[in-house]
């Protein structure tokens, strides 16, 4: 492309203060790999190809079922049955037809993760399983490349990015154990709105064209999470853990990641068992950060209901001086506000639920 055709397609973002062509530059030069082209690749992948991203990667072994049509507006009917990346590359030539567009029509695995990841310069992570989640993170750590995370539940949404800065924080520092896959319901399972994942998908593309351009405001050491159905908007300052975890390639290819690969449990994270023990010790809060619509319903103990989003308005409700345990339907949501009672307000004897509701009622204990 010359100077010229650059400033006439993209004017309207070089005209941007502290963006210009400067910025539109590092666009065009850098090399992007989305990995899983569901309701948050779609969105992001369309954002990237339109923004002037010079090299795509696009990895996903899915082909289009009219169940995807409802939030991954890159598809249509006529295209059921066909894999998506092939109806990726076709449409998104036709958005900038200068960018390099690279598919890889099969699932990640860790035996080419490593090779497929030392060729690009960020990766957005927009796969809907945790097994492929903690891969990306893990060979982003060992070579040193940041990464866009985005993760959907019902009516809420999370952005983060990592392995960038200084301080380099990872998913890990967040969520340190990858979940079992009895803990955690998919989108299949627990539903989703396609415009809950586009406004997901886009954000992860934003913070990945902020990341390349180096512009202010990136959530890097930050989680950002949105629930949709209330219009609130809550950040989570990420810090490292106490031990910094390395990583070798022969570790991350001697980890079975579909079988839960884990590093480490921490101590605040326990089993239903351990949750009914904390109860039964005395001095404890229990606190369900579920919303209050939400089911089932639990009055077997007497809990405060906090949402998650409330959390930080909610906090002189929250006694120090007691165990406090927390849970959600899945874990995730509980482990969230964990870290943030923890890092943001120094609570000490803060636990959750692992697992949440679900482990609980598999295991068939009695709250």
């Amino acid at each position: 492309m010359t100077n010229q055709d650059i400033h006439t397609r993209f004017d309207r973002q070089i005209i941007l203060p502290e963006f210009g062509f400067e910025a539109q530059q590092k666009l065009l030069n850098a090399k992007v790999l989305l990995v899983g082209l569901g309701g948050l690749g779609c969105p992001a992948l369309q954002y990237l190809v339109a923004a002037g991203i010079g090299k795509l990667g696009i990895i996903d072994g899915d082909r289009v079922s009219i169940s995807n049509l409802h939030r991954q507006l890159l598809f249509s009917s006529c295209d059921i049955g066909k894999m998506k990346v092939d109806v990726a590359f076709e449409k998104l030539k036709n958005i900038h037809p200068h960018t390099q567009i690279d598919v890889y029509p099969f699932f990640l695995e860790k035996s080419i993760v490593i090779e497929l990841i030392q060729q690009y310069d960020v990766v957005l992570d927009c796969t809907d399983r945790f097994s492929a989640r903690y891969l990306i993170n893990d060979v982003c750590v060992l070579l040193h490349k940041p990464f866009v995370y985005g993760a959907l539940y019902q009516y809420q949404g999370q952005v983060a990015v990592f392995n960038h800065g200084e301080i380099r924080t990872t998913l890990r520092d967040l969520f340190p154990t990858q979940p079992k896959k009895a803990d955690y319901s998919s989108c299949n399972e627990a539903g989703t709105l396609g415009m809950v994942a586009g406004t997901i998908g886009t954000l992860q593309a934003l913070e990945c064209v902020k990341l390349i351009t180096q512009q202010k405001g990136l959530l890097y050491n930050t989680l950002l999470t949105y629930d949709m159905m209330y219009h609130q908007l809550s950040k989570l300052q990420i810090s490292p853990r106490s031990e910094k975890m390395t990583f070798l390639q022969a570790d991350i290819l001697g980890c079975n990641y579909d079988d839960e690969c884990e590093v480490k449990t921490q101590k605040e994270d326990l089993d239903p068992l351990e949750f009914l023990t904390k109860i039964n010790q005395g001095n404890a809060l229990l606190i369900d950060v579920r919303n209050p619509d939400e089911l089932p319903v639990w009055n077997e103990h007497i809990h405060l209901q906090i949402p998650l989003s409330a959390l930080t308005s909610s906090i002189h409700l929250i006694d120090k001086t007691k165990n406090v345990l927390l849970f959600c339907h899945a874990g995730i949501r509980s482990k969230e506000a964990l870290e943030c009672l923890k890092d943001q307000y120094g609570y000490e004897h803060v636990y959750h639920l692992k697992g949440g509701l679900i482990k609980w009622m598999a295991e068939k204990q009695p709250i």
